[in-house]
């Protein structure tokens, strides 16, 4: 079994279950992270590969430097093309404290993408996937809230997380606005660890004795907005006469026609249909 396929089948049994979307959960020396994305396979593609922002970009305590002063201009056949990382100018802004993000791995990289798929197919969910490399003693990103569900992989290093899970502090959106005074847990995550945190709880990371790295997927289950526009979708779908001929109609008999028409839609749709349809043009749109 692959890595990969080890790490989803530990997720779906062991780690989500019963506290998806309820409570945090850890999982210590959970598994095995050799076949995982590594600081050596960041340094190789900082100084030899054609990725370029937006796939990385670096924070440091929330605030994100200039583009143009980690990257570079690179000939590609004859072309100038901006964009590409500047290797010693991303180390000099790492060594100043600040974190090296690499996003969207499942658009390049092999076992983060295979996880994400493995993720998506028993959960309903459009999974996005984020590496972290940060500095000794610093921290990426404030305390923030993702409109998602999280589950974070400790890769290399320690990195001691700080939860505001009280009632006041979660919600559904993703944001800024958290007091970060009133911890509710604290606690330090190791190579190989796994960590679940349900929708919207706030948190933020600090590396310990040493650089660490991690990989974090981001599980987005449809929103009220993504479900209204699956159901637009299904209706234009169903409702070929009106979509097509609706110009043959006087503008009074057309809304009431819709009006008519969303109304034995929306009793009919099987929700399972409905929700399938919100997660496939999310994943669309991530992928």
């Amino acid at each position: 079994m692959t890595a990969a396929a080890s790490l989803t089948a530990t997720l779906r049994d062991r780690l989500l279950g019963d506290s998806w979307g309820v409570s945090h959960r850890i999982l210590k020396n959970a598994v095995d992270v050799s076949e995982l994305i590594t600081s050596a396979d960041i340094e190789r593609l900082l100084d030899a590969s054609l990725l370029k922002w937006p796939y990385f970009t670096l924070l440091k305590h929330g605030e994100v430097p200039p583009v143009t002063s980690y990257t570079a201009v690179r000939d590609v056949i004859g072309q100038k093309r901006e964009g590409f990382p500047d290797p010693a100018a991303v180390r000099r802004h790492m060594e100043r404290g600040a974190t090296l993000k690499l996003n969207q791995l499942q658009d390049w990289h092999r076992s983060s993408r295979d996880i994400a798929r493995g993720l998506e197919e028993f959960l309903p969910v459009a999974a996005n996937s984020y590496v972290f490399w940060t500095p000794q003693d610093s921290r990426g990103m404030l305390p923030h809230r993702d409109a998602a569900h999280v589950v974070a992989i400790q890769l290399e290093g320690r990195k001691e997380w700080h939860l505001y899970a009280e009632p006041d502090q979660v919600g559904a959106g993703a944001g800024l606005d958290v007091d970060a005074s009133r911890p509710t847990h604290v606690f330090t995550m190791e190579p190989g660890d796994v960590l679940y945190l349900p929708h919207g709880w706030p948190h933020d990371a600090i590396a310990k004795d040493g650089d660490s790295l991690h990989l974090t997927f981001t599980l987005t289950e449809p929103t009220p907005e993504n479900l209204v526009e699956a159901f637009l979708q299904r209706f234009l779908e169903d409702e070929p006469e009106l979509v097509h001929h609706f110009h043959q109609r006087p503008l009074d008999g057309r809304t009431s026609e819709v009006r008519t028409a969303l109304y034995e839609q929306a009793e009919k749709l099987d929700a399972a249909r409905w929700a399938r349809t919100a997660v496939d043009t999310m994943r669309e749109a991530i992928g």
